[in-house]
C-alpha cells in the first residue's frame, strides 16, 4: 500500500513528540515541518542509493539504419545510474525476452548493432525531490518498507538541536532497519553488459 508524503510527515512529528493523536501539541511544529523536505530528501537518497533502488524503465525503438547512441536525457530525465543491467526486447506477440549487449557511457545509451525493434531498458532513477510545495496526498514512489522508516531519519536530523541523544537513537534505529532492507528481485538480467564511464 503506497505511503503519502503527509503520512510520512505526520509520523516524523510523532517521533518528535510534536503530535499526539494527530493534533499538534507544541509551538515548534512549523520549525520542524520547514526542515522536513530536506531531511526526507537526504533519507530517500540513502535508501535508494544503498538499499532499495528506485527502478524505472524507458522504451527505445531501434530501426535497421537508426542511431546507435541515444542521449539518456532524452529518454529518462530521472536517470541516475545503470544499476542492475536489465533489458528486454518486445516480440511481435507482445512478450518480453531478455536482451544484452547494451551499455551506458558518458550520458548516452550505446545500442548494439544486432538490436532491431522495441526494447525496454531498466535503470536506477533519482528519487523525487520533495519541497515545501509537495502536496500531502502525493504518494512516495518507493517501496513501503523504505517509506515507513523514513520518519526515523527525518526525526534524527530535525531533533539534533533539541535532544542529541534522542536524535542519535533515532538514527541508530534507522540504520538498523535500513540494514535489514532487501530489494525486490529484479527481472532477468541481460547476458552481457558494460559501463564505460565508471558511474554505474
Amino acid at each position: 500500500m503506497p505511503v503519502t508524503w503527509g503520512e510520512v510527515k505526520q509520523a516524523a512529528l510523532q517521533k518528535l513528540f510534536a503530535v499526539r493523536d494527530g493534533v499538534s501539541v507544541t509551538q515548534t511544529v512549523q520549525e520542524y515541518t520547514e526542515g522536513m523536505p530536506q531531511a526526507a530528501n537526504e533519507g530517500l537518497a540513502l535508501l535508494c542509493a544503498e538499499n532499495l533502488p528506485l527502478r524505472r524503465c524507458f522504451t527505445v525503438t531501434v530501426e535497421a539504419a537508426g542511431p546507435r547512441t541515444v542521449q539518456l536525457a532524452d529518454l529518462a530525465a530521472d536517470f541516475w545510474r545503470a544499476g542492475e543491467p536489465e533489458a528486454y526486447r518486445r516480440r511481435e506477440d507482445g512478450r518480453l525476452v531478455p536482451a544484452g549487449g547494451f551499455a551506458f557511457a558518458a550520458g548516452r545509451l550505446l545500442i548494439p548493432e544486432s538490436w532491431r525493434g522495441e526494447y525496454e531498458i531498466w535503470y536506477d532513477a533519482f528519487p523525487p525531490r520533495l519541497t515545501a510545495d509537495t502536496p500531502d496526498g502525493e504518494e512516495l514512489p518507493v517501496e513501503q518498507q523504505a517509506a515507513v522508516i523514513l520518519p526515523l531519519y527525518m526525526a534524527s536530523q530535525l531533533y539534533k538541536d533539541d535532544d542529541g541523544a534522542l536524535a542519535a537513537a533515532y538514527r541508530n534505529e534507522f540504520e538498523a532497519a535500513r540494514a535489514a532492507l532487501r530489494p525486490a528481485s529484479v527481472g532477468v538480467r541481460a547476458e552481457s553488459w558494460a559501463s564505460l564511464d565508471g558511474w554505474a
